[in-house]
């Protein structure tokens, strides 16, 4: 009885506190036996962590990423609802979806109810990863020679780097980014290397712009001949009806039962091919008198008459003298034509004289309305008539070629090996006249420009300082007018030899080619890097000639192959390590693996090799502690130079060093065998 009562007093309790309530909408709970409780109030989802599962993935992998988080309050009420930004969308705790990655990147969970709204951050990362380079490449190739291209470089990574690396394109091109453009002219095929970096290493990849060297009209194959491109030059080949290597192409002929048939200036060779004699030029059913050059045999001081001892002068002095001098010397030696001396003064320009116009200057046009540039090409007068440079327009700055070093005489004998070996000239590289020039070649005071017999690029002609005119020196002798133009060098499969571009300090870990590398093996990585940049297909087989430790340049620990080797342009150097060593190159090594002709001289000719003439190694301390300081000294040689003096600068037995400090020398490469 007294149960009942008091539940009858606590529902009428309740009824009351309800109808106290003024009828509000908060909600209630039956509790036990009918009693009911008031709701809990509403919590917002205040998060205390949000964390993925996996929280690192492989970039650009699809990859399952379960959701999970935790509430200061759980379960918040009402239940909350969540979303993730970056493309997630709305998920419940515990969710599992795909994301794919390629960076680092941070997603934010938000979650909201009535009673407030929180979010919190993650961080979803990428591993470290080195760049490592997939492919690389360089469009369109091949391209029209000396012909302005835009190309358009492109790469890809065999997984994504992380982080971003900086990326860099050698060859001039410098800092760059996916798709960018170059404006390119290129005469020759060139390498460029992508090399890519970032805190967690770097890698590179090389993309060869070819360049079509038969195309254009721009190689030099003989007119009989069919040019073919290579992967970094192009092969000659003589057409159907002639015969040769195809830089020189003589007609079949039946000459054997006709010998009209071949040129007066032809030889009938095996009845069948009409092939022109030295110093001709042509197919050999037409042959033309090339122009020939030499060196005087007489010799003198600056005073170009018989006072100055020039026998041949007779009563002229001068430039008059000077060219009596060499007509005389050409007719008594039986060559045809008209010569002058290579010489300048007040009122004549050497380039003007080599026209047949005297007494005048190329800065007045050598009298014409316009520049004349009918001289040349030039042979020597040597037994074969090499070719000793080509006509005067490349002849002179700013190309500077030459070929073979013109130090024969008009019989044809070498003047090389004996004493002196400078020519007055009184002529720059530009073949105008510089210095005082002995009082216009009549005093044996004062001083006067001088050419090297050996020399080429600038030295041929003015070896950079200007000797007393009471020296003893030669004359240049050359042919006046044009002749026809010479032969071109395509030795097939040559291996070449080349002085590099880029010049630096003793220390050749600093020179950029250099690919971290140090000592004798930057000084190789050095020339590989210029090969590889040239294009050229066998670039890893090339060394640099330079001695260090106690390895002489020329050892067979440093060659195997044993020649011979050629200028880019096809022109010998020697035909073996010996040939290298005997203190005559068959001419200067002054093109680079560009094929730009250097100036050089006395200033500015100069390479770095810590070897003599012979190759020899002569101490560590004359080799910048074997390249691996710019304290001390190296020895150093001239590529403007063919006689002993391309590898060393002093006698044939006695270094002559720089300091190492020096910022501009170069150095010379080698193909050897691969």
């Amino acid at each position: 009885m007294r149960w009942a009562i008091r539940n009858h007093i606590l529902v009428g309790v309740l009824a009351v506190a309800s109808a106290c309530d003024g009828g509000g909408s908060a909600k209630q709970d039956a509790g036990v036996d009918g009693f009911v409780f008031p709701d809990a109030p509403d919590t917002p989802p205040t998060l205390t962590a949000f964390y993925p599962t996996p929280a690192s993935v492989t970039p650009g992998v699809p990859t399952a990423i379960t959701w999970a988080w935790n509430y200061l309050v759980d379960p918040p009420v009402p239940a909350p609802t969540c979303t993730i930004d970056n493309g997630v969308g709305t998920v419940t705790n515990g969710q599992m979806t795909m994301v794919t990655l390629n960076a680092t990147t941070t997603y934010r969970l938000s979650c909201s109810n009535r009673a407030g709204m929180t979010a919190r951050d993650t961080v979803i990362s990428i591993p470290p990863a080195p760049p490592t380079l997939a492919t690389f490449t360089a469009t369109p190739s091949p391209l029209m020679p000396n012909a302005p291209t835009t190309v358009t470089f492109n790469w890809t990574y065999s997984t994504t780097p992380s982080p971003t690396p900086t990326c860099t394109i050698d060859g001039g091109i410098g800092a760059a980014t996916q798709g960018m453009t170059a404006s390119l002219t290129l005469p020759q095929a060139r390498t460029y290397r992508l090399r890519c970096t970032s805190t967690q290493g770097s890698s590179f990849r090389d993309a060869t712009v070819a360049v079509n060297e038969c195309a254009g009209g721009t190689h030099d194959c003989n007119a009989n001949a069919t040019c073919t491109d290579t992967a970094d030059s192009f092969t000659c080949a003589c057409n159907a009806g002639y015969t040769g290597n195809g830089d020189v192409c003589s007609a079949l002929a039946n000459c054997g039962t006709t010998p009209t048939l071949c040129d007066p200036n032809a030889t009938c060779v095996g009845t069948s091919s009409c092939v022109c004699n030295a110093g001709y030029i042509g197919s050999g059913t037409t042959c033309t008198r090339a122009r020939l050059t030499f060196v005087t045999n007489s010799t003198g001081n600056g005073n170009i008459s018989t006072t100055g001892g020039w026998t041949l002068a007779g009563t002229s002095t001068g430039l008059a003298a000077a060219d009596a001098i060499c007509q005389s010397e050409a007719s008594t030696a039986g060559l045809l034509g008209t010569y002058v001396a290579w010489l300048s003064d007040g009122t004549s320009d050497a380039y003007c004289r080599v026209h047949n116009l005297p007494n005048t200057k190329k800065s007045a046009m050598c009298g014409l309305g316009a520049l004349p540039v009918a001289a040349g090409p030039w042979l020597r007068t040597d037994a074969a008539r090499t070719p000793a440079a080509p006509a005067i327009d490349r002849l002179l700055a700013p190309t500077r070629q030459t070929f073979n070093p013109v130090s024969f005489r008009a019989n044809g004998t070498d003047t090389a090996g004996t004493s002196p070996q400078l020519i007055f000239t009184g002529t720059d590289d530009t073949g105008m006249l510089t210095g005082t020039a002995c009082t216009d070649w009549t005093s044996s005071a004062g001083t006067g420009a001088m050419g090297d017999t050996l020399g080429g690029g600038t030295s041929w002609t003015d070896q950079g300082t200007d000797p007393s005119c009471s020296a003893t020196g030669r004359l240049r002798c050359v042919e006046v007018g044009a002749g026809p133009a010479l032969p071109s060098r395509h030795p097939v499969g040559a291996k070449r030899m080349f002085v590099t571009s880029v010049s630096g300090n003793g220390l050749l870990s600093t020179w950029p080619d250099a690919q971290g590398s140090t000592g004798i093996t930057a000084a190789d990585e050095i020339c590989r890097t210029r090969a590889r940049y040239a294009g050229y297909a066998t670039a890893t087989s090339f060394r640099a000639w330079a001695s260090y430790s106690t390895i002489s340049a020329n050892s067979t620990s440093r060659f195997t192959y044993n020649g011979p080797w050629y200028r880019p342009d096809g022109v010998l150097v020697a035909t073996s390590r010996t040939d290298l060593t005997d203190t005559r190159l068959a001419s200067p090594i002054y093109l680079t693996e560009t094929n730009t002709y250097l100036g050089g001289n006395a200033e500015t000719g100069s390479v770095w090799t810590g070897a003599l003439s012979s190759g020899s190694y002569y101490t560590s301390s004359y080799s910048c502690s074997s390249w691996q300081t710019s304290s001390g000294n190296g020895i150093y040689g001239r590529h403007d130079l063919a006689d002993f003096r391309w590898s060393n600068q002093g006698t044939v037995s006695t270094p002559t060093t720089a300091l190492c400090s020096a910022p501009d020398y170069r150095l010379y490469c080698l193909e050897d065998t691969p």
